[in-house]
């Protein structure tokens, strides 16, 4: 028996209501000290920030006597937070709230400890927050008024609007100014310096970093600000290559040159010890390193026959951001909209011409082991790479740009054109970014790129399909495990998950908005033979080693899910008596496979070169290729005039989302891992969601129903305090029968974000907990909490024992929206789309689509006499 394809059915609209209020949870409570203890505690403090503003008044008398008032940033440590802390910060005058960070865990102590009403005082850690701000002597003379005012009486009433900060004296952990450490934390600047040093000090004379400055709200103080900032570099012998400023992301930054000197300084006297990491204007100076990528192989050997391709009009719906395709090579001549207003071209030789060739290759035709149909519309490509400087077959992101400012520039282009001239493909709605930053992403918050993402997915409703990035370090393990390829592949198992904090997501996939790829352990090839020397250790279809794991910022899941990256294979590692540890390096491939065969450029102008290749890239390509097949789905809008339409195209780069991860799970992976890594029960689920997102695209489950399968999905509106309740007709023929079923619920909204703030979601859309007795089945796969911490939510229910419903009644899907970060304003709204699908074996039945679709007709008919009638 076969179950047979079914079309996508759409949801009758939503009962909608006020979301009901919940019940409080017996939460941990933070237990603090008193009044006289703090003020014990706090009052050195105070006087040593006191001391800081004279000391730098008395600096800047020196050389600017009109000056007599400086501003420092100074850091609020709050154990826990403060809700709306930022808005009593600015009450005070001379105060401006600049940002709130995540803060360490630390351990419990006396003065402050997590408690539980039963239990009492726990052994929890307690989880900080950071608060900056810009403040004036004046101001802190005004928050010491504050502060002895409380010492007094805690219960003194406040002026209006300060409030908050009696909070604050109970929760205020320390109180200091920010710092050079501060600024170069988590950047891994002092790790990427000593490696310049260590590898090509001697070669070099200079550095490149990105300078991120406070954002300041007002223009003037922003121009100030910048203009100080270059006078410390120029000062140090650097010089500015780049600025941006996008208030949108609160993002103010600029692109330095700075001498090797700087550098010996930092790393033999510490942070300190150059001026431009003690100036306040500074929130952060990280290690300019701009993705640079290598050829798989510069002399192809592989070809490829493709039958002459006829040039493709149209307009385009995918733009692919990255190096310059080869456009004149069989697989892809007649079908690129190339769009070059930097004339990149002009010094772009083919030999360079490798990432963009083969993302462009994977997204038009897909593996070509195994070419699929070809997309029917040009494929916008806007270069954002060039050759490398010092290698002509290498490609590099822009050195002399921003990278945020660069896919700023670029998506406006696309979007909204740019000096004058219009959109260059306001059709676009999918937009490939195969490529990323290398630098570490910050832990305490969203990167700047991340944020970029989000903010322009939710602005210009677009789908960005982004890769985790690639680690492609060699593995440890120990060389007793290096016997035979089951013992390493357990081991590497086990050595890749214990890195994983290092091999974590590289910007921009740790955007909420964006869908973040991870890779799989295969491809179109089939069985390759190999040499002894190289060894296959990874598990076919189990995430590849290569691969960036999660979580995501502030827990959230990342990759949300994996797909095919193309099979890699590792040198053999020759074991030497007395050796404790060997490193697995990945092989050379390119030339004869495995990985995903892709179109290159050739020498001597040849236009039918393939190579092999693996990675994250190759796999967000794949995805964006099965993304634009769902689009064509959803406007082809093919159901029956009983049916209710499809939702419009508003709605679309949503539902995209959720469809790919609808049909993504976890499968066989979460017994393997539990196995291999011996992760606890209680466990398992948490640490699985951070390793695996939502698992493994099946794309046979894209875009289409079936006969034991009824797949409904809509797109809407919620407010503030909202909830939209859906209903899913439930199949007579499951009724009462103990048979397997699985019902699969996905959620994907588009985020208004908070740039300055650590909780970053303007507002949180999430779906109830399913009604797991109805549905008579348990939740398998990801983690309750952590799948709410992101902008997409994917749950399954699923059970044997036999369900229990009347004729006509229904499975609820409550999609309920609040405030996070800040209130939702009453008139504004967000935008989501939502996918539930039931199914059964098709042994048990292949006639759910069937009732399911007949009672969403009559369903319709009901309310169509409803309507007539009134």
């Amino acid at each position: 028996m076969t179950a047979e394809p079914r079309p996508l059915l759409a949801f009758a609209p939503p009962v909608v209501d006020a979301r009901p209020s919940q019940r409080p949870r017996d939460m941990p409570r933070l237990s603090k000290p008193g009044t006289g203890r703090q003020s014990a505690r706090l009052s050195p403090q105070f006087r040593e920030l006191t001391a800081a503003f004279d000391a730098e008044r008395a600096r800047l008398a020196e050389t600017a006597p009109d000056e007599v008032d400086p501003a420092l940033v100074v850091v609020f440590d709050l154990a826990g937070t403060v809700q709306d802390f930022q808005n009593a910060i600015d009450k005070i005058d001379g105060f401006e709230f600049l940002s709130q960070l995540l803060g360490d865990r630390t351990d419990p102590d006396d003065d402050f400890h997590m408690t539980e009403r039963e239990a009492g005082r726990t052994n929890k850690p307690v989880q900080h927050s950071l608060y900056m701000v810009m403040s004036s002597a004046k101001a802190i003379d005004e928050l010491l008024r504050l502060f002895a005012l409380w010492q007094a009486d805690p219960s003194a009433k406040f002026e209006h609007g300060l409030g908050k900060f009696k909070d604050a004296f109970h929760q205020l952990t320390s109180i200091r100014r920010w710092g050079p450490e501060d600024r170069i934390r988590e950047t891994g600047l002092r790790e990427r310096w000593q490696e310049t040093l260590d590898m090509i000090g001697q070669s070099v004379s200079t550095v490149r970093v990105e300078v991120e400055l406070w954002y300041r709200r007002d223009s003037s103080q922003r121009a100030a600000a910048e203009s100080h900032v270059e006078q410390v570099i120029a000062a140090s012998g650097g010089r500015i290559l780049d600025r941006s400023q996008i208030g949108d992301i609160t993002y103010h930054a600029l692109l330095a040159e700075l001498p090797i000197q700087q550098v010996r300084t930092v790393l033999t006297d510490g942070a300190a010890a150059i001026r431009l990491l003690t100036t306040d204007d500074v929130m952060f100076v990280s290690p300019f390193t701009p993705m640079t990528v290598a050829p798989a192989a510069t002399d192809p050997v592989a070809e490829v026959r493709l039958p002459a391709g006829e040039r493709v009009e149209g307009l385009p719906r995918v733009a692919l951001l990255d190096g310059l395709p080869f456009q004149n090579h069989d697989a892809l001549t007649g079908r690129l909209m190339i769009d070059d207003p930097e004339d990149l071209g002009d010094n772009y030789s083919n030999a360079a011409r490798n990432h963009g060739t083969a993302m462009a290759s994977l997204i038009i035709h897909g593996d070509l082991s195994a070419p699929a149909e070809p997309l029917d519309r040009p494929l916008y490509v806007r270069p954002i790479m060039r050759p490398h400087e010092l290698s002509t077959t290498h490609e590099q992101v822009n050195p002399e740009r921003l990278f945020p400012d660069l896919l700023h520039r670029a998506i406006r282009r696309i979007q909204e054109g740019e000096g004058g001239r219009d959109a260059t493909a306001p059709s676009v709605r999918i937009v490939n970014l195969s490529i990323g930053a290398q630098a570490r992403a910050l832990a305490r918050r969203m990167s700047p790129v991340g944020r970029l993402l989000d903010w322009l997915a939710h602005t210009y409703n677009l789908l960005f399909i982004v890769s985790a990035g690639n680690h492609t370090a060699p593995i440890t393990i120990p060389a007793t495990s290096a016997s035979t390829v089951e013992t390493a592949r357990h081991a590497a198992t086990r050595a890749v998950h214990e890195k994983s904090i290092l091999k974590g997501i590289l910007p921009p996939g740790d955007a909420l908005n964006a869908l973040t790829i991870g890779a799989t352990h295969n491809d179109g090839l089939g069985d390759t033979e190999t040499s002894d020397a190289v060894w296959d250790i990874t598990d076919p279809g189990a995430p590849a080693y290569y691969g960036a794991t999660g979580p995501g910022v502030d827990r959230s899941i990342k990759p949300d899910l994996h797909h095919i990256g193309g099979r890699a294979l590792y040198v053999r590692p020759v074991i030497v008596p007395g050796q404790d540890k060997v490193d697995l390096e990945l092989a050379h491939t390119a030339l004869t496979g495995p990985g995903l065969q892709v179109a290159a450029p050739g020498r001597s102008g040849a236009t039918n070169r393939t190579i092999f290749t693996f990675g994250t890239s190759n796999a967000t390509a794949l995805v964006t290729r099965e993304a634009s097949r769902l689009f064509d789905i959803l406007e082809a809008d093919v159901d029956g005039k009983e049916d209710s339409p499809l939702p419009g195209p508003e709605y679309h780069p949503l539902l995209v989302r959720a469809l790919l991860t609808h049909a993504s799970s976890w499968g066989e992976w979460e017994a393997r891992f539990r196995r291999d890594l011996g992760i606890p029960a209680q466990d398992a689920r948490r640490k699985l969601s951070a390793m695996l997102g939502y698992g493994r695209l099946d794309t046979a489950r894209l875009g289409a129903a079936a006969t034991n399968r009824a797949v409904l999905i809509a797109g809407g509106r919620i407010g503030g305090d909202q909830r939209h309740t859906y209903e899913l007709p439930l199949p007579p023929s499951l009724r009462s029968r103990a048979a397997w079923h699985r019902f699969t619920i996905t959620l994907a909204y588009a985020v208004p974000t908070v740039g300055q703030l650590t909780r970053y979601r303007g507002a949180k859309v999430y779906f109830d907990t399913p009604d797991t007795k109805l549905a008579a089945g348990d939740r398998i796969e990801g983690e309750h909490f952590t799948v709410r911490r992101g902008s997409l939510q994917h749950e399954l229910v699923q059970g044997s024992r036999a369900m229990t419903f009347g004729d006509g009644d229904a499975f609820p899907i409550h999609v309920e929206c609040m405030d996070d970060a800040q209130h939702l304003p009453k008139k504004k709204n967000v935008r989501y789309a939502l996918v539930v699908s039931i199914e059964t074996a098709e042994e048990v039945s292949t006639t759910i689509h069937d009732e399911v679709r007949a009672r969403l007709r009559q369903q319709a008919r009901e309310r169509a006499q409803e309507r007539v009638r009134s």
